[in-house]
């Protein structure tokens, strides 16, 4: 998930889950919204400036995309019932930018003997065919990646040899290897909440979201030699899809005259029914392009989809405020991504799910806000520190993949830092509140992963830059 929200909510760090009262809680702890006593409506835009620097072998690229987004716009309904034990019953609805997946990405370098082909072969080894005889059948038929169907298409051989000579030596063997990715769009969501206040002591509330998946990525990676291009592998992926879960909140006031609160919160798996459509292509040293699109191999439309479930989380939160002028809030969150789950009746599901056993690990967030208010006028600062989801040695296993999926590239993504920073303005009525955060992670980027010699990964720094303005009222 990303860090978005309100400007107030960024600048303290998106930590607020204990102290509430901003709209941006019903989707850590939904019982922050039981907080107010009365209406508000928000609308918060930004802009974000992603840096991804990669250096591989030496041979550093840079990498630099700017766009704006809309990142949360929301209203909550305060009812005064001002009974014995119900004081507020509040009614929230918002919508906001759950992940922002929209950048850009390279990288290159020299190949020193390694090569997306060897990928290939083991590929053809462990499904071969007719590679002499290609027919769309050769499509529909196999049930491992299409990526050696496309090098034979380009014929990466000689006149007897497919991709290797019988002592595994390339016929094609490259200098430089280069790669490109686009990517936009990302996961919105709309978030319904209702939250009850129960004798200013004890806050509940509860989340239901829907969230509309909508991404696309553009990649091409190429094998150079001293002439030109021996290929160069284009993949096109779209992602579309619905989730649903269910956040469940509480916060507590344990001692009457004390502004110390403590909040827990659980967040139940979003199950997200998916929709992938792909396509790739090759070009060859001719620059001849033969695509898995093509009606004479395959005629028709090249989708799959599954049912993916996301993980537990879990949240606990605890708050002081100093009268009205400093409030301070720290949280921590759990989510077991290796409990993460592919649902569906086909195998290839299931091999997905032994991947994301193998590869994916639990992920530990810690938050930290201070906010300063003085006559109205409030300076907030934040930090997050996140560990990865990802285990160091994970990696991409092209054979317990889809026979679509023919890029071979994958990124693990290390610990991320955040920090931010922001000052608002509250009239009677009328708010404006303005936030900056910057998020540093290394990660390391693989082009392919060879199983016989363990190719070096392209060093990654990724930085990003994201300024946010929130106007609202209170009502």
């Amino acid at each position: 998930n990303d860090l978005a929200g309100t400007a107030r909510y960024i600048g303290m760090g998106g930590s607020m889950s204990a102290l509430g009262a901003d709209l941006s809680t019903m989707a850590t702890n939904p019982a922050g919204t039981a907080m107010y006593r009365s209406n508000d409506f928000a609308f918060t835009a930004g802009l974000n400036a992603k840096t991804n620097k990669a250096n591989y072998e030496g041979r550093v690229t840079t990498s630099d995309k700017l766009n704006a987004f809309v990142g949360n716009t929301a209203m909550l309904f305060s009812m005064n019932y001002d009974g014995d034990w119900l004081k507020y019953l509040n009614f929230g609805l918002g919508y906001r930018y759950k992940n922002n997946l929209t950048g850009e990405f390279e990288m290159s370098g020299a190949s020193n003997g390694y090569s997306q082909q060897f990928v290939m072969r083991q590929l053809y080894n462990d499904s071969p065919f007719d590679f002499k005889n290609l027919t769309s059948w050769d499509y529909t038929d196999l049930n491992s990646s299409w990526l050696p169907l496309l090098a034979a298409n380009a014929w990466l051989g000689n006149g007897n040899d497919f991709i290797t000579y019988p002592g595994d030596s390339l016929v094609w063997p490259p200098s430089d290897l280069a790669y490109y990715e686009e990517t936009r769009g990302g996961v919105h969501v709309i978030d319904f909440n209702l939250s009850a206040n129960i004798m200013d002591r004890l806050y509940l509330g509860a989340t239901v979201s829907v969230s509309n998946v909508d991404y696309n990525r553009y990649s091409a990676y190429s094998e150079i030699d001293d002439v030109g291009a021996i290929y160069t592998i284009e993949n096109d992926l779209m992602l579309k899809g619905t989730g649903y879960d269910l956040k469940l909140g509480a916060i507590c006031r344990p001692f009457e005259y004390s502004p110390f609160k403590v909040g827990v919160s659980v967040h139940t798996p979003t199950l997200y029914y998916l929709k992938e459509y792909s396509w790739a292509a090759i070009t060859d040293p001719d620059y001849k392009t033969f695509s898995t699109v093509d009606s004479e191999r395959y005629g028709t439309e090249l989708f799959n989809t599954t049912r993916l479930s996301s993980p537990w989380r879990f949240n606990a939160s605890m708050s002081y405020t100093f009268d009205t002028y400093l409030a301070l809030n720290a949280e921590y969150e759990f989510a077991g991504y290796s409990t993460a789950e592919y649902k569906g009746n086909e195998y290839v599901p299931l091999a997905q799910n032994e991947e994301i056993k193998y590869n994916l690990k639990s992920q530990h967030t810690a938050r930290l806000g201070a906010e300063i208010n003085v006559e109205g006028i409030a300076v907030r600062v934040g930090y997050n520190y996140i560990t990865s989801p990802f285990k160091r040695d994970a990696y991409k296993e092209m054979g317990n993949a889809s026979v679509a999926e023919t890029s071979t590239d994958y990124m693990n993504r290390y610990e991320k830092n955040i920090v931010t920073c922001g000052f608002g303005f509250r009239g009677k009525s009328l708010y404006f509140d303005v936030a900056y955060m910057m998020e540093a992670q290394k990660a390391d980027f693989y082009p392919f992963y060879d199983t016989e010699y363990a190719n070096p990964a392209a060093k990654v720094d990724c930085i990003n830059h994201t300024a946010m303005a929130t106007v609202g009222m209170r009502f």
